[in-house]
Formats: C-alpha cells, sequence, structure tokens
C-alpha cells in the first residue's frame, strides 16, 4: 500500500518535470556562445536584447524583439557593481570604487647628502575609495570624480644623515656622536585626496583587451604628518627621537597618469610640483612616486 502511494505521488512530479523541461527548451529563442555584449531594453509595450560577440564588429549582431499583448509596468534595477570593472556599461553615469596601490617614491630635488632612498620610500594609496563617473556620449572617454587616501614614507637608511626635528620644522643632520649604529630615519605623511581623472580608451588591443589611459589630477589635504628616527646607543639601547610637528605642507596637487596594462592592473606616475615641507629654512624635495594600482 505504501508503494503505491508513493508512486501515485512521484508521478505527477515527474510529469510536471518532463512538461517545465519541454516548456524551456520551446521558449529558447536565441543561442550564442561566448557573448561579448549583451544589451536588454524593456518597456511597457515589449522588450528587446541585442547580442554582440564582438564589439568592434556589428556583423556579429544579433538582435530579437517581443512585443508585450497589453501594456504592462515595467520596474527594473541596475548596478554595476562595486569595482569598476564593467568598462562596456551604457550608463551614463556609475558609483564605482577602485582598489589599491602601491609604488616608490623619489624624492626629486632634495638637498645634497639627505639620502633619501626611492628603493625604501613607499607610497601606499587608495586612489578612489569611491567615486562618480560620468562616460561621455561618444562611449570611450569617461571622467571620475572621486575620493581616495594616500600615505607617503620617505626614508634614509644608507648614509649618515637623518631627519631632525627643529622649532616646528625640520632639519637635516648627522646622527649623535658616539653611537653603536644608525637604525634608520623616515619622514611620513597622511593625505586625503579628491582625484579627477580623464579615462580615454585607445583604438588597438593589449594582451586582449583594449588599452586605457587616464590622466588627471589630485586634489589633496595632508592632515598628519611625523618624523621619527632610531638608533643604538654605545651601551646598546635603543633610542628614539620622533615629533609630528615638522611644517608640512597641508593642501597640494598631483599630476598623475595611468596606463591599463592588463585587466585591472595598472602602471602609474604621479608627481606634484609642491615641495612636501613648508616654511623657511625647510628641506625642499618634491615626490615622484610609480608603481602598480588595481582599477582605478
Amino acid at each position: 500500500m505504501i508503494r503505491k502511494i508513493l508512486l501515485c505521488g512521484l508521478l505527477p512530479m515527474s510529469v510536471l518535470s518532463v512538461m517545465a523541461q519541454i516548456q524551456a527548451s520551446s521558449d529558447t529563442v536565441m543561442s550564442v556562445v561566448d557573448p561579448q555584449r549583451v544589451v536588454i531594453t524593456e518597456s511597457p509595450l515589449g522588450f528587446n536584447v541585442i547580442v554582440d560577440k564582438d564589439t568592434s564588429d556589428v556583423s556579429e549582431r544579433m538582435e530579437y524583439n517581443k512585443e508585450f499583448s497589453d501594456p504592462v509596468k515595467v520596474e527594473s534595477h541596475k548596478w554595476s557593481g562595486l569595482l569598476s570593472v564593467n568598462r562596456k556599461s551604457d550608463l551614463r553615469w556609475d558609483i564605482t570604487m577602485g582598489g589599491p596601490g602601491i609604488g616608490w617614491i623619489n624624492s626629486c630635488g632634495q638637498p645634497a647628502g639627505m639620502g633619501a632612498e626611492m628603493g625604501k620610500s613607499l607610497e601606499i594609496s587608495w586612489l578612489n575609495m569611491i567615486a562618480v563617473k560620468y562616460r561621455l556620449p561618444w562611449n570611450t572617454s569617461v571622467l571620475s570624480v572621486g575620493f581616495g587616501l594616500d600615505w607617503r614614507n620617505y626614508r634614509i637608511s644608507t648614509s649618515d644623515s637623518r631627519f631632525i626635528p627643529c622649532d616646528g620644522g625640520v632639519a637635516i643632520g648627522p646622527y649623535p656622536d658616539g653611537i653603536s649604529s644608525a637604525e634608520g630615519s623616515r619622514l611620513k605623511v597622511f593625505s586625503m585626496g579628491v582625484p579627477v581623472i580623464w579615462t580615454q580608451r585607445l583604438p588597438f588591443r593589449w594582451f586582449g583587451d583594449y588599452c586605457l589611459l587616464g590622466v588627471g589630477a589630485v586634489f589633496n589635504y595632508s592632515s598628519h604628518a611625523s618624523l621619527r628616527t632610531t638608533w643604538i646607543t654605545a651601551s646598546g639601547e635603543k633610542a628614539e627621537q620622533y615629533s609630528d610637528r615638522i611644517g608640512h605642507r597641508r593642501f597640494s596637487v598631483d599630476l598623475i597618469g595611468l596606463v591599463r596594462v592588463w585587466g585591472g592592473l595598472n602602471v602609474y606616475v604621479r608627481w606634484s610640483p609642491n615641495s612636501v615641507l613648508r616654511g623657511a629654512g625647510q628641506p625642499r624635495f618634491n615626490p615622484l612616486s610609480s608603481g602598480l594600482i588595481l582599477y582605478y
């Protein structure tokens, strides 16, 4: 008896499953392998589907139209994602978020004997924590305005010179006499920035994707900076000198250029015409950084 009940229950479910598969197969009106771009347009009168296998070749385009029998109410929501990877989106306006970056800083124009090293002076940045992008009508250019953070660390480790706090500023001088060894000296600057970047898609491909070139400016406010020097005394103890009043420049501007290498990986160069420190008697040098950044 139990077996008959189970058979009676499973039979309708099997029939419904087969009918659903038949219905699904009969609803297939278009089949495209490896589409490059899909655009679905919907209105109360019907909908339209356009599929491109290669956006650079319109001959590979397939299109399907379907009209509704009666006018209907259409509600739709579209979100292109946090990361700015949706390069082929038809949205004019978009809110996106880039990734982190790392670079090395050359202290251009530094005084003779200062000894700041590019190989050990690091920049860690998040160019676009959030950004608003506008795609221009010709679809190959994007203008973005965002907000980001930047940490720059200028380091001296291979010379006898060090950063010395001096009357609310910075001086360059030797380590104290009689020390056992110098551990290094660094100057760190933290900034908040507003990057304004123009991105242009170039008419050729690089590593299978279109090459992108970005140029713009970053308007910075440096809210914090500090100086730290450490050394080992003659008795073997570790000594440290620290100051967060170094007379750094609060407002500055950086010029930036970016080139997409592959996928979301970009190479960037960033230079500031403003000296890191300001005021009479301060050592003057301008940061020139280069490195890698994800998206932007």
